[in-house]
């Protein structure tokens, strides 16, 4: 999961000035609004007019847009920083701040996993009675929908990307931290496009919330702030588990496909399936721990 995270803090990083320049300039302009208006005139437009229009022509003008540039710059900059600082605390384990968020997603894990495994003995029991196997159905998307193994993370995004990890490993032998750079090389060009894409996705994702703060942050002193701030905390839950979903099974499909082809580059020269002993083989050989 280490490397999973890296990659997308590395894409935040070298894509922040396509992906923000818009809404930075927004919120900034937003912010600029809520210091020339104050709480007492929230919505008084003719106001705002004459003080745009007070600077709108001349040297002002020029300072103004020059103003403008370096704070949407600054803002994009910060906005990528926190947004690191989320996709880092995806990856963190149940120690520390996170420890409480973990404990209670365990609680709530266990009681869907008992009620899921309910359901699915009744339909064991009656593989005719299509109502068990709805409400089996029902309890393992439950289950899922909190975390689809035991939670260890403080998100669900941890956990999902945990998943995967656990899933290759278990089919494959492979230790996917270690794999992931040498798979990464060995995909096709579309391939990794597509990688890539999603990876983008997972960053905006991540930048959501904090935008949903700073708007907040504004909000509390020029209320119409609020409204943009708490849509975007509303959306954000959705977008990350959309983008993180999507990422994930991006990531185990190209184990699947092109794992063999790493095997085969370090001499491996499989003809068959990737299994487990030989998965184990070339996670040595790549960790460097022939002896």
């Amino acid at each position: 999961m280490t490397a999973f995270l890296t990659e997308l803090g590395k894409n935040m990083a070298t894509r922040w000035a396509s992906a923000l320049a818009l809404p930075a300039a927004v919120f900034v302009a937003v912010a600029l609004v809520a210091v020339t208006l104050g709480p007492s005139h929230a919505l008084d437009v003719e106001l705002l007019r004459t003080r745009v229009t007070a600077v709108s022509s001349g040297p002002a003008l020029v300072w103004a847009a020059a103003a403008l540039l370096a704070a949407t710059a600054v803002v994009g900059l910060a906005v990528t920083a926190l947004g690191g600082v989320v996709i880092f605390a995806w990856g963190v384990t149940g120690t520390g701040v996170g420890r409480p968020f973990v404990a209670l997603r365990h609680r709530r894990w266990r009681r869907a996993a008992a009620k899921a495994d309910v359901a699915v003995k009744a339909v064991l029991a009656d593989r005719s009675d299509r109502r068990a196997k709805r409400q089996a159905r029902r309890a393992v998307l439950r289950r899922d929908a909190i975390s689809q193994i035991e939670p260890q993370c403080p998100t669900w995004a941890g956990d999902r990307l945990r998943a995967v990890d656990e899933r290759v490993g278990r089919g494959t032998g492979l230790d996917l931290t270690t794999t992931w750079p040498r798979l990464w090389l060995m995909l096709p060009d579309a391939a990794r496009t597509e990688v890539a894409t999603v990876q983008e996705r997972c960053g905006a994702a991540a930048r959501t919330p904090v935008w949903g703060l700073a708007y907040l942050m504004v909000g509390v002193y020029w209320w119409p702030a609020l409204v943009p701030g708490v849509c975007a905390f509303l959306v954000s839950r959705h977008r990350i588990r959309r983008a993180v979903g999507v990422y994930a099974d991006l990531v185990e499909a190209s184990v699947d496909l092109y794992a063999r082809d790493v095997a085969n580059q370090i001499g491996f020269e499989l003809t068959g399936r990737l299994t487990p002993s030989i998965g184990e083989q070339l996670t040595e050989v790549l960790q460097k721990r022939l002896s």
